[in-house]
């Protein structure tokens, strides 16, 4: 059996559609597995880029803004709600340090669902947070950061040992934290799990 690999944000894509949608989602995904990276196909990239410059260099403002100064003009009003969202949320990081981050898996019946965290901060108190950032126009759903936070969690201790995991929500400024914790919620990540895997067999068999 051909073990396959898929990011947490397309692995959550497939577990939001219903029906015969998913079919669409598994191939894209087929697509996307054999295609070269492209960064002018990666729409946020470069606030993304800022973002991440922005908290290494400790000027957060100056770095977004420069950013904002050279996006395209296309982009420049979604970037721009990114900022603003991103810069209600950074108060939340005052008095972190960086922490390393590497790439995280959760593996189930020949599927792995790869987890890298965009940055890592740890607080005075010592606790580390490994942050995910959403930076859609659509407001993340809850069901979506649940099962974000789920998966991110068990592949934690290969992503960024000891932390916890948060999904922000940027043009929203909200960070999730919860895990759930309810017994039956693996068994359901798991069933999808396999679903997927079995769909993606027939696609390529």
């Amino acid at each position: 059996m051909t073990a396959i690999e898929i990011p947490l944000a397309g692995f959550v894509d497939y577990l939001r559609t219903k029906g015969a949608a998913r079919v669409d989602v598994a191939s894209r995904h087929v697509v996307q597995s054999v295609e070269p990276y492209s960064p002018a196909r990666d729409f946020y990239r470069r606030i993304l880029s800022a973002i991440l410059a922005g908290r290494r260099s400790g000027d957060d403002r100056r770095v977004l803004e420069h950013a904002l100064a050279e996006a395209p003009p296309a982009r420049r009003t979604h970037y721009q709600a990114v900022v603003d969202g991103w810069l209600r949320f950074l108060p939340q990081l005052d008095g972190t340090e960086h922490v390393r981050i590497h790439t995280g898996r959760w593996r189930f019946h020949g599927l792995t669902v790869k987890v890298t965290p965009h940055l890592a901060a740890r607080y005075p108190d010592g606790h580390v947070e490994a942050l995910l950032l959403y930076m859609k126009a659509e407001p993340l759903p809850v069901a979506d950061a649940a099962a974000m936070l789920w998966l991110a969690d068990a592949a934690m201790p290969e992503a960024c040992p000891g932390a916890s995991p948060v999904i922000v929500d940027v043009r929203r400024g909200r960070g999730f934290r919860v895990v759930p914790s309810n017994p039956s919620y693996p068994a359901w990540l798991t069933a999808e799990a396999g679903g997927y895997r079995q769909l993606r067999d027939h696609l390529v068999g």
